[in-house]
């Protein structure tokens, strides 16, 4: 059903005629996307302070349906959104803008667009060619997205559909689970947990059309279940983690080529068996990796080797919760927050810049059904 300027102010309208939330005009503001569903339910607000790590409650920011993956503009206070919806196969999904209040963390809606298939789950938002792309898991679809001058999403400007299947249960047809843009702008890489592939796409940058390269994917073990994929800062390497089989691939990354370094397991020992992976970030610097096991309930820490990319774990760290299903890095560098999808809860690790470790702290939030952490620096 088109979404219309009227319906999308009087969706505004109800925001503001929401209690307010607590005012904390300092720090950075934290947003929490959830698998919420119900009334009163939606993207969770906090703010971290970035000398201490305290984390403070800001309560519920916008009610929206199951708001699973969020992608903040790293300088204007925006905010976007995927609505998990569609993941039957039967419907589109959405992406919603919202612009943040700084002094109290509140959303107000200011658009809606169809992510191009059913059931997003990853974002990566591209400024220099103005584009969101949106991964599709319900559909296997990956489409292109141009962000408008009032910063709000226009239609789809092109999709591709993912092809192929895999041997679990939940691999009976392609299911696009991160997407990621390449540092040249040209290629668009997709972690597909259906079809056990990284498949390689690509770019026009003027157009946003999205073309099959050549080669057009690189497979994975039978039953791996690629989830998300990273490039490392300098472009050289690429690092995959999947969900099924809880491993990391390296690849070498060289003009749409992908060339295997290194396959290592994320579960510790006798936990291969529970271990699901979840999330993948590599530090602003590119000397660390860091990758979560779900079911295992921990944050793996590798240093990375920079000439080969190659990965040597150093720390094996409990989450602080059940199911870590995503993580980030605060804008300082030394916090790490987790959002635990079981136990309904958001950690704060300390991280220390220089030697990459983590530390669980005793700062917390309850958050349920917590899926992903976005970040809102503070205005200077």
């Amino acid at each position: 059903m088109p979404i219309t300027r009227r319906a999308v102010t009087a969706a505004a309208l109800s925001m503001l005629a929401a209690p307010a939330l607590a005012k904390s005009p300092r720090g950075t503001l934290v947003y929490v996307g959830t698998q919420g569903a119900e009334a009163g339910q939606g993207v969770v607000a906090a703010r971290l302070d970035p000398r201490t790590g305290r984390l403070t409650p800001l309560g519920l920011a916008a009610e929206t349906v199951r708001p699973t993956w969020l992608a903040a503009h790293p300088v204007k206070p925006l905010l976007y959104a995927v609505s998990e919806i569609g993941n039957d196969g039967k419907s589109q999904g959405e992406v919603r803008t919202f612009r943040a209040d700084r002094a109290t963390g509140k959303l107000i809606l200011a658009g809606i667009a169809a992510s191009g298939g059913g059931g997003p789950t990853h974002l990566a938002l591209d400024l220099p060619t103005a584009t969101v792309l949106a991964a599709n898991f319900g559909t296997g679809q990956v489409a292109a997205l141009p962000i408008l001058s009032d910063d709000t999403l226009a239609p789809v400007a092109s999709v591709v559909a993912d092809q192929g299947s895999g041997p679990n249960p939940r691999q009976k047809g392609p299911h696009a689970h991160g997407v990621v843009l390449d540092p040249t702008r040209r290629f668009v890489l997709v972690a597909d947990l259906g079809a056990d592939k990284v498949f390689v796409y690509r770019f026009d940058k003027t157009t946003r059309a999205l073309t099959p390269a050549e080669p057009a994917t690189e497979a994975l073990p039978p039953g791996s279940g690629p989830r998300h994929l990273v490039f490392h800062p300098d472009g050289r390497f690429v690092f995959v983690l999947s969900e099924l089989i809880p491993e990391i691939r390296v690849y070498g990354w060289n003009a749409g080529r992908l060339a295997l370094v290194q396959t290592l397991s994320v579960a510790g020992a006798g936990k291969a068996a529970v271990a699901r992976g979840g999330e993948i970030v590599v530090s602003a610097d590119g000397r660390f990796v860091y990758a979560s096991a779900r079911g295992e309930d921990v944050i793996v820490t590798y240093a990375v080797d920079g000439r080969s990319g190659r990965l040597t774990e150093i720390q094996r760290l409990a989450s602080g919760g059940q199911s870590p299903w995503s993580f980030a890095i605060d804008p300082s560098g030394r916090w790490l927050l987790v959002a635990h999808q079981v136990s309904g809860t958001v950690t704060v690790l300390k991280r220390d810049p220089r030697t990459g470790k983590l530390a669980l702290t005793d700062q917390s939030l309850a958050v349920a059904k917590a899926t992903s952490i976005a970040y809102l620096a503070a205005q200077h």
